[in-house]
């Protein structure tokens, strides 16, 4: 299979490696095959070597679309042909911050496309805990933006009761324009 890796800063390598199979999954693995994948202001930053976070050779891409290959046996969330995509941060599950569902502060995080490999790959395989079947009839484009998306959400919610207010956003990126639009659509006043 076909998979993309940053070796260094600015120095991207197309390589041909074996692909994982359906036999190999463990208990709560999914194999997926990517259809989508967005490119992230900070994976722009790890190509350029301004990422302090990254450890090189990655895998990068956590933002995508897949369609499911096959599941392990224990598998319920999803099925082979379903239209999925995953979150990317890969939390220990053990910690506290982790037994308290805050996985994003997991005292092990680790980070698709930065700490991890991600899903800059023909096929990819994840834990079952991280994927989100996609609503039907959803465009694989779509499927590819939940993560920003989602981010921008959690941003505008944080900013409790926007309606009426004045709401500044810092940057124009995908994350900023998606914030305004949130913060619009929460009846910000501008």
């Amino acid at each position: 299979m076909r998979q993309a890796v940053l070796v260094e800063p600015k120095h991207i390598e197309f390589r041909e490696v074996e692909a994982p199979k359906a036999s190999d999954l463990k208990e709560h693995q999914v194999l997926l095959n990517i259809k989508r994948i967005g490119i992230c202001g900070s994976e722009i930053h790890s190509y350029h070597g301004c990422h302090p976070a990254t450890f090189y050779p990655v895998v990068q891409g956590h933002e995508y679309s897949a369609v499911v290959v096959a599941t392990a046996a224990a598998v319920t969330i999803c099925k082979a042909g379903d239209v999925v995509t995953a979150r990317p941060q890969l939390a220990c599950g053990k910690c506290k911050p982790c037994q308290r569902g805050e996985y994003n502060i997991c005292e092990e995080l680790r980070v698709q496309a930065f700490q991890a490999n991600g899903a800059a790959q023909d096929f990819f395989v994840v834990d079952d805990d991280r994927v989100a079947v996609l609503p039907e009839g959803m465009s694989l484009d779509y499927g590819a933006m939940i993560e920003p998306v989602a981010v921008a959400a959690h941003a505008t919610m944080r900013g409790g009761d926007l309606k009426g207010k004045n709401v500044v956003v810092s940057g124009a990126g995908t994350i900023g324009n998606l914030v305004a639009q949130f913060a619009k659509a929460r009846g910000a006043k501008r």
